[in-house]
């Protein structure tokens, strides 16, 4: 997909998540490409046209699958003048919990390092996932609700660092984490979806993004009966939106 969007200029994170979830061009409305966290502009896209705030008016259910550590809960006055994630911002603007640390070890959300050795290396009392584990979080939430979001930055982190063992080894957990994915999900009533905002982790030359289209597939429900062309970034919302509230 496109994720240039008709700006010039290497895309960027903030503006590439806006338009991804409100399907609105966040890169034209500022002028330029955002890196980070979106700002003034984005994050009035987010609270008006956000995926889970436009569902959520029509009845259907969503859940940011992401937890969240302690000091996120504890002490939210350190996040009251930081400008958070797109997709922070779009599930506050929703109203909708946020996942705690604690549902992992209840099996109904997963942190951003599946494999939960992120969370172990800083001495919380974890166990190790399996992408198995994983996958079986994400499919067994899946049916608790109409549509749920879970984001996987690591192989960003991988791009910008230019390291190789760690780009293959972060490709390889989310290649896992598919295949597990894959062999599980009943798709006569499930649709799985894997979006990018902007290229980075194919070109190691650069720690910048890249000019590349961004990764998309979509592994079709028995339920959907045809796809659209996807052209650029704008394209995810409005589809995902017309599948869950037809019919």
């Amino acid at each position: 997909m496109d994720a240039r969007l008709g700006v010039s200029g290497l895309p960027q994170s903030a503006t590439g998540h806006t338009t991804i979830y409100t399907g609105k061009n966040g890169s034209a409305l500022i002028g330029k490409h955002l890196y980070g966290y979106p700002n003034a502009a984005l994050r009035k896209l987010l609270q008006e046209h956000g995926i889970f705030l436009n569902l959520q008016q029509k009845n259907i259910s969503c859940k940011f699958m992401n937890a969240f550590r302690p000091v996120f809960f504890t002490t939210p006055e350190i996040f009251q003048d930081l400008h958070l994630s797109a997709t922070t911002e779009m599930n506050k603007y929703a109203g909708l919990p946020f996942c705690s640390i604690q549902m992992i070890r209840e099996k109904k959300a997963l942190y951003h390092d599946y494999t939960n050795k992120e969370l172990i290396e800083k001495a919380f009392k974890m166990k190790p996932f399996s992408a198995e584990d994983a996958a079986q979080v994400l499919i067994s939430e899946s049916t608790r609700y109409h549509l749920i979001l879970y984001e996987y930055f690591l192989t960003d982190f991988a791009g910008h660092a230019r390291d190789m063992d760690r780009a293959i080894s972060e490709v390889r957990k989310v290649e896992q984490l598919l295949d597990a994915l894959l062999k599980r999900i009943n798709f006569k009533d499930t649709l799985l979806m894997v979006v990018s905002d902007h290229g980075n982790i194919e070109d190691l030359r650069t720690k910048s993004h890249t000019l590349n289209p961004a990764y998309m597939a979509v592994w079709k429900s028995e339920a959907v009966d045809h796809l659209p062309l996807f052209r650029t970034l704008q394209d995810i919302h409005p589809f995902v939106y017309s599948v869950l509230t037809s019919g």
